[in-house]
């Protein structure tokens, strides 16, 4: 309970890298403004939106919304962070590599947040996420007693990253150069776990895409010209791949 509430106050904080970036503006103007609107924060706007209830005005009458992201974006952010993370916990409790996985957890619903809403992975937020991740990985690692697997999940990431890379220079423009990059630290960590997990990961994001394509197809809601952003199936692969690989070693 208290990783997922940690995890729930976390999600509300990561909101506010989320909003800058689809609102290009700078950190700070949206960490002191309240949720949908410019007006100074107060101090329960900190708080995590699912404890406020719905009937609280999170917004003025005299200020606009300034973006797509309403009371409900908030809410899902935090419940997603607030699972995973407790979810993680669970798979990895008792290992130093776990500050290093719940890194990856609020970097990867940033990432996969911003995708969704603007089909882009930002650089000033992916790049120095990854070093950082690295740099926990090894840590816990390390502490752990395992550094030969993470030069393995070093090769892996760099065979996941060139395995991208070429069918986006071969689609022009079908897969993004930030899913190639993404998918250097989805490997990294996914490749931490040993190399069929990345497999899984691959797959898992390519059945995933198509899956949720030809739903939309159906609905008659994307044509097949249209693109989805291929970040978001990434993600989603590459944490089931890991779940399921973390849950075959549970006693």
């Amino acid at each position: 309970m208290v990783v997922w509430l940690s995890g729930l106050v976390v999600g509300r904080f990561l909101m506010v890298p989320i909003r800058a970036e689809l609102e290009s503006r700078p950190l700070r103007g949206v960490w002191g403004a309240r949720p949908l609107c410019d007006c100074p924060a107060r101090r329960t706007d900190l708080l995590p939106l699912l404890f406020q209830g719905w009937s609280r005005a999170l917004g003025c009458d005299t200020c606009p919304e300034p973006s797509r992201l309403g009371r409900p974006v908030y809410i899902l952010v935090e419940l997603i962070t607030a699972f995973a993370w407790a979810a993680t916990a669970w798979l990895l409790e008792g290992q130093w590599v776990l500050v290093a996985y719940l890194w990856l957890v609020s970097l990867t619903v940033v990432l996969g947040t911003v995708d969704l809403f603007s089909y882009r992975l930002p650089n000033r937020i992916l790049i120095p996420g990854t070093a950082l991740g690295m740099v926990l990985l090894a840590g816990g690692a390390g502490l752990d007693g395992r550094p030969t697997d993470l030069v393995g999940a070093i090769a892996t990431g760099l065979g996941y990253f060139l395995a991208w890379l070429i069918p986006a220079l071969l689609t022009g423009g079908g897969i993004g150069m930030g899913d190639v990059k993404l998918a250097f630290l989805l490997g990294l960590f996914a490749g931490y776990q040993g190399w069929r997990t990345v497999i899984t990961a691959a797959f898992g994001a390519l059945l995933l895409a198509g899956g949720v394509a030809l739903v939309l197809m159906a609905l008659r809601r994307i044509t097949r010209r249209d693109h989805l952003p291929f970040g978001p199936f990434m993600v989603a692969g590459t944490w089931l791949a890991i779940a399921m690989t973390l849950a075959e070693g549970l006693p």
